[in-house]
C-alpha cells in the first residue's frame, strides 16, 4: 500500500485510515529493535571477553563493579542508539513522503517520535543492558547469554502487538506512562545488576 502511494497510485478511504494511524505503532517498533540490538553487544561484552581472555585484566584493576558495568553499558548503548536513530530517520522520511502526498502534511517530526526516540529507545537499551549484564555474568557461553537477555525485549513486543491489534493506542500520554514504567524498572534493576556482577566469582569460577 505504501509503495503504491509513493509511486502515485490511487488510494481509498481505508488506505487513508491505516496510513494516518499506523506510523506511531511502527515508531514504537524501533524501541523494540533497540532492545534487541543492545542485547547482542551487552551479552557478549562479558562472556565474549572472558572467552578471549581479555576480561581478567580489567577485573583486576582498582575500579568498582559499578564503573566496569557503566563502561560496558556505554559501549553497548552508543552503537545501538546510533543504528536505531539512522534507521528511524530513513523511516520518518518515507512516512513524511506518504503523508504529504496523501494528507497534505508531513507526519514527522512530532512529539510522539521525540518520546519514543529520546525516552523509550534510550530506556529500552538501558533495561536490555541490565538484563544482558545479569545473564552474561552467570553463563559461560555468549549464545546462552544472548538468549537469556532477550527476556528484556518481551514486554516491548507485547506492547507492539497490542497496538497492532488496536487493544491500546499509542498516544503521547500512553507513551509517557510506558516510559515511566520502564524508568522504574531500570532503577529497581540497577542494584540487582551490581549485586549479580561478582568479579570474584567470575575470576575464580570461570576456568
Amino acid at each position: 500500500m505504501v509503495w503504491h502511494v509513493i509511486n502515485g497510485a490511487s488510494i481509498n478511504a481505508t488506505d487513508i485510515y491505516y496510513i494516518s494511524g499506523l506510523p506511531n505503532a511502527f515508531e514504537f517498533f524501533f524501541a523494540t529493535i533497540a532492545v534487541i540490538l543492545s542485547s547482542y553487544t551487552a551479552a557478549y561484552s562479558i562472556v565474549g571477553e572472558k572467552i578471549q581472555k581479555s576480561l581478567e585484566p580489567l577485573l583486576s584493576t582498582p575500579v568498582s563493579d559499578g564503573e566496569i558495568i557503566l563502561g560496558k553499558a556505554i559501549s553497548a548503548f552508543i552503537p545501538s542508539f546510533t543504528a536505531v536513530l539512522l534507521a528511524n530517520s530513513i523511516y520518518m522520511a518515507l512516512i513524511d513522503r506518504v503523508t504529504y502526498h496523501l494528507l497534505g502534511y508531513s507526519h514527522y517530526p512530532n512529539l510522539s517520535a521525540v518520546i519514543v526516540l529520546l525516552l523509550l529507545v534510550s530506556l529500552g537499551i538501558i533495561i536490555s543492558i541490565e538484563v544482558s549484564t545479569m545473564s552474561s555474568a552467570r553463563v559461560n557461553d555468549p549464545r546462552s547469554a544472548h538468549q537469556l537477555s532477550m527476556v528484556g525485549s518481551i514486554p516491548f513486543f507485547i506492547v507492539y502487538i497490542l497496538t497492532e491489534i488496536s487493544v491500546i493506542s499509542l498516544t503521547n500520554t500512553t507513551l509517557l506512562i510506558i516510559s515511566g514504567i520502564v524508568v522504574a524498572v531500570d532503577v529497581l534493576m540497577y542494584p540487582i545488576v551490581i549485586k549479580t556482577f561478582s568479579r570474584e566469582m567470575i575470576l575464580t569460577n570461570w576456568k
